[in-house]
């Protein structure tokens, strides 16, 4: 991969940008597991969630299979795979009623059973016709197909057979005794086929997916931590809320470091020393069957912190709270016991910090059900994070030769592991918003988001600074990130407070901007102990740091102003003006400051980061969009929606990661000097934030389309009933477009003529679909984007030539 935890997101051996943002809507189908799994968090609603979570995981195992095969970014594979995202949005919005159907719509167990039957044969379908080896595509249709059919059908009667029992127990039994044998059908039949029909032609890759799909685990952790105070809802914040938020977090923290500090690395190397049918072997066994319990447990964790930290928003303090406990502690065990298998069957060895984990879990797991719930999260979290610190004393002579293993590059060229875990954590933030503007669909609320969002912006685009001067792995470089991402969880759940307040609890827009303030003085704190580590580097005067500290102060004094009433959607002329000032502030100062101090040291790492943050937003944006519907019916209005709404995001995933994509690096790469500060400054930290605040206006114009399906049907005419959230599908995506053409222009000083035609109609479409239905209108939206998008594609094709779909 050229580097330690590199993720470079392109090229061949790595994983796509097109594979995250899949995985990204594999992460919404694992919330809905979580969520139906608190719905019936009883003796029977936890197996029959787990059950859930291992049919998902086989399919995602699947696409992991394919993507080391072939490129997934190269010919009509693109659109094949926005086609199986659409199909797993659709299957993650039907977990909910994989087991229970909805009156009302659609047969949810039928509905989710298709989906898994058209993602697996689809999957299957491509690797056959695609068949890497002499006779690999007819073996595959002999062994593999046989197996996904029988389990798609013992699906399919799990779906129609249990209906015609009269008796419900006997139902739900034989509902769960069939998808049973679908998931024995489909493990039990790769382990007899054995390891012949696939193989791992990239190592990198074959890692790196892996790799990214438990980063994304993590990630879920946090969103949990998020979800359990209630979506964009104004909670009282107190004191007992905020520290089970960072003990959540501080947890996942814990947890991420175990996989990611060593296991993960190493054992790619030990992939390295194997060849043939045994490398295949070992990467199946290790990797497509071990890593299903690191997931499983991961998902109790943040079921577990969900329900846990929802206790504390509810202020009980009770004990003896059920299953709760059990979920939490069993969650961290299962994942460490995953990790140990994992170890066992990569590196040969047993022992090191996760074994004493399990062991501390194992001691403090008959406490917890008789401990309130602070207490209980932590010593939990203080169990996590005795590993770490074992790793350092008592096993610190094992863990330096694993370390050692490890090639040091001081220079890594792709985004790390600690830096995507704090990206997804941050676009959560950010999709935040758009529910927070859904909360309150006024031009009031509206600007408020766009605020709060700017911000964020502000802070994140200040480590991405920070992060392409010190390019570390040490343990202090992780602490500081877990800190800063606990502190943002604390955001998150305090923007909705950022103006005023809600009564019974601390001052939210004190927490907010104290919050923040901390996030940015760790950040100043960070540029002078490296100017003071670093004699080479230039060190940067005081006053450097006197546009963030005004900002802050101006911040801070619209915090403190007196409110005459108590609305959280209101705020005041001083307090707007001063929001205004603050980051005027921010943007011009920091600018100046920096093309004297900073530098852009990798073209490739600065260029991924940015592409990472539009591509995790498209892909939270399915899940914010998704969890407009959770508790709606499956329908055909809905299935209809999914697939417009991901067209829609596919066509933006196309402007920004098209043909041309890597322009923006080639250039940036071609310069040196303050010119590279100046221009990275403005096509990135700057031109960045209107596309990413054209991602969250659509994500908001989404949740809006979905939420109103239940209600209208396909054509009916009328104003739509959020006239703020069509404005927002809309010129979300036209400050998308504008977004995308300044900063092709700043980067190249052309503009794309066809880019330049499309913004034009989509802002003359703006006025013309506000008399249209919701989904007619979205679906106007969707044919348009994809038309241009088509055009272009075409077009390059005419210039570049059909890039065929090729094997690794």
């Amino acid at each position: 991969m050229g580097g330690v935890g590199r993720i470079q997101l392109a090229g061949d051996g790595s994983v796509s940008r097109l594979e995250l943002f899949l995985d990204l809507i594999f992460v919404f189908a694992f919330l809905n597991v979580t969520g139906v799994t608190a719905e019936q968090l009883n003796p029977a609603g936890l197996p029959r969630g787990l059950l859930l979570l291992v049919l998902l995981w086989w399919c995602w195992a699947s696409f992991a299979w394919l993507g080391n095969t072939l490129r997934l970014d190269r010919g009509v594979m693109p659109v094949v795979m926005f086609g199986l995202s659409a199909a797993m949005f659709v299957l993650g919005l039907t977990v909910r009623e994989a087991f229970l159907d909805r009156p009302g719509g659609l047969s949810g167990p039928v509905v989710f059973a298709m989906g898994y039957l058209f993602v697996r044969a689809t999957v299957l379908g491509v690797a056959t016709l695609a068949g890497t080896g002499p006779g690999r595509g007819r073996r595959l249709f002999l062994q593999a197909w046989p197996l996904a059919l029988a389990g798609a059908l013992f699906l399919l009667a799990a779906a129609t057979v249990p209906g015609r029992i009269e008796d419900p127990v006997a139902r739900e039994w034989a509902r769960f005794a069939l998808v049973a044998c679908a998931i024995v059908v489909e493990y039990g039949g790769a382990l007899l086929v054995g390891s012949g029909l696939w193989r791992i032609t990239s190592i990198p890759y074959w890692a790196e997916r892996h790799s990214l799909i438990v980063l994304i685990g993590f990630g879920e952790t946090i969103i949990s931590v998020g979800l359990s105070q209630g979506v964009a809802v104004a909670q009282p914040l107190t004191p007992a809320v905020l520290a089970g938020v960072l003990l959540g977090v501080g947890l996942a923290g814990a947890l991420w470091w175990t996989y990611f500090d060593v296991a993960r690395f190493v054992a790619e190397k030990s992939l390295e020393r194997v060849s043939g049918e045994r490398r295949t072997r070992l990467g199946r066994d290790a990797y497509s069957f071990l890593h299903l319990p690191m997931m499983a447990g991961l998902i109790m964790v943040a079921l577990g912190l969900k329900e846990a930290l929802g206790e504390l928003r509810m202020h009980s303090d009770e004990v003896g709270r059920g299953l709760v406990p059990l979920v939490l502690y069993g969650g961290v065990a299962l994942y460490l016991l995953g990790l140990i298998l994992f170890e066992l069957r990569t590196l040969r060895f047993l022992g090191r910090s996760p074994l004493l984990g399990i062991v501390l879990v194992a001691l403090l797991a008959p406490l917890a059900p008789h401990l309130p719930v602070l207490a209980e999260l932590t010593l939990l979290t203080a169990a996590a994070a005795a590993m770490a610190l074992a790793d350092a004393t008592v096993f610190r002579h094992r863990h330096r030769r694993l370390h050692a293993q490890i090639a040091p590059v001081h220079e890594q060229a792709g985004v790390t592991p600690k830096e995507l875990f704090f990206d997804l954590v941050f676009v959560y933030a950010f999709l935040q918003v758009a529910a927070l503007m859904a909360d309150d669909p006024t031009w009031r609320g509206l600007g408020r988001g766009l605020l709060v969002l700017t911000v964020l912006w502000l802070a994140w685009a200040g480590y991405a600074w920070l992060a392409a001067v010190v390019r570390s792995e040490t343990a202090v470089v992780r602490l500081v990130m877990v800190t800063v991402v606990g502190l943002t969880a604390l955001i998150t759940l305090a923007s909705p407070q950022a103006f005023v307040g809600a009564l019974g609890g601390l001052p939210g827009p004190l927490v907010f901007v104290g919050c923040y303030a901390v996030i940015r003085l760790l950040h100043l704190a960070a540029f002078g102990l490296l100017a003071w580590q670093a004699p080479g580097w230039r060190t940067p005067p005081a006053g450097t740091a006197l546009p963030t500290l005004l900002a802050l102060a101006l911040l801070l004094a619209a915090a403190l102003l007196p409110r005459p009433v108590d609305d959280i959607r209101d705020f005041t002329p001083a307090q707007l003006g001063l929001w205004l000032l603050a980051i005027a502030i921010d943007f011009a100062g920091n600018a100046r400051i920096g093309l004297r101090h900073l530098r852009i040291g990798s073209a490739e790492h600065w260029t991924d980061r940015h592409g990472l943050i539009i591509i995790i937003g498209l892909g939270e944006a399915v899940i914010s969009t998704g969890s407009a519907v959770v508790y709606t019916p499956v329908s055909a209005r809905i299935i209809v929606a999914v697939v417009l709404g991901t067209a829609l995001l596919a066509s933006l995933w196309w402007i920004y990661f098209g043909w041309d994509s890597t322009e923006g690096e080639r250039t940036l790469a071609a310069t040196g000097g303050t010119r590279r500060t100046r221009l990275a400054r403005d096509a990135y930290t700057w031109l960045h934030l209107p596309m990413v605040a054209g991602i969250v206006l659509v994500s908001l114009g989404l949740r809006k389309t979905m939420s109103v399906l239940g209600s209208r049907g396909f054509f009916e005419f009328g104003p739509p009933p959020y006239l703020v959230g069509h404005v927002a599908l809309f010129a979300g995506v036209l400050l998308y477009l504008l977004g995308d053409l300044a900063f092709r222009w700043r980067m190249t000083g052309r503009i794309r003529p066809a880019r330049l035609v499309q913004t034009v109609v989509v802002a003359a479409l703006l006025p013309l679909t506000t008399s249209l239905a919701a989904l007619l209108a979205l679906g106007v939206l969707a044919v348009v984007c994809l038309g241009f998008t088509a055009f272009e594609v075409a077009r390059g094709h005419e210039r570049a030539g059909v890039r065929p779909v090729t094997a690794r």
